[in-house]
């Protein structure tokens, strides 16, 4: 198969994986629907778009735990500084520093 084929198989196969139906493909790509439908059917073109879908998950489940794991310390995060302003402890000033350093410096 000519590289040029191998890409446009590859980019129908993405487009089918973005959720475009048949007719959309074929319109979007100049092909006839009937030969969309001829690559999609192919033995080794099920196989590559199964590994993908199975790729595509894995991904958006890893991103999707890493996501949830930094809500879930932002929150915890969020908790432990009402707590610690409950216990009477004040945040402390953001221009503390700065100050410091200019009377230093005077």
């Amino acid at each position: 198969m000519s590289p040029q084929k191998q890409l446009r198989d590859v980019q129908i196969l993405n487009l089918c994986l973005r959720g475009m139906k048949l007719k959309q493909i074929a319109r979007h790509m100049q092909l006839h629907r009937n030969t969309i439908a001829q690559i999609l059917k192919r033995p080794e073109m099920q196989q590559l778009l199964q590994t993908m879908e199975k790729e595509l998950v894995e991904q958006t489940t890893r991103d999707m735990l890493a996501r949830h794991k930094m809500i879930d310390q932002a929150a915890e995060a969020k908790h432990t500084q009402k707590r610690i302003r409950r216990q009477g402890h004040q945040p402390q000033d953001g221009y503390a520093p700065i100050e410091r350093y200019l009377a230093h410096r005077a």
